[in-house]
């Protein structure tokens, strides 16, 4: 926290994978108060906040505020609601975060706004800041 009261936010450090994708860590914490830190692909057609695998959701105790069709990319998909506690890089805070992915965690426009991210695909490194 800074002099002045606000919460800073502090850089992450991700990777771009052998495929491509850039990959952030970060952290859902579980109704239980246990961080789990999960990797999570960064899609800008998505814009949204984060979409998780929904078994990870009910696994960590996320409520589920139930199911609607919500545009993915360039699909339709039924993927139901979940408030949660995420950290990227900031002080934990709650946010409604979609389930009912297939893979792994994913990261939206919503999360990344007003946040700068620098890829260096010559050392495959990924800096959130």
């Amino acid at each position: 926290m800074s002099a002045d009261g606000t919460i800073e936010k502090q850089a992450v450090h991700g990777r771009i994978d052998e495929h491509g994708k850039v990959l952030l860590p970060i952290s859902l914490v579980a109704s239980d108060g246990e961080e789990i830190e999960v990797e999570a692909a960064v899609n800008l057609e998505f814009d949204g906040s984060l979409a998780i695998h929904q078994a990870i959701a009910h696994e960590i105790g996320w409520r589920c505020l139930g199911a609607r069709r919500v545009v993915y990319g360039n699909e339709i998909r039924l993927m139901d609601h979940y408030i949660g506690m995420v950290c990227v890089g900031t002080e934990p805070k709650n946010m409604v975060v979609l389930g009912g992915l297939h893979k792994n965690a994913v990261i939206g426009l919503r999360l990344l706004a007003g946040r700068k991210l620098a890829l260096n695909f010559a050392s495959g490194t990924v800096l959130l800041e």
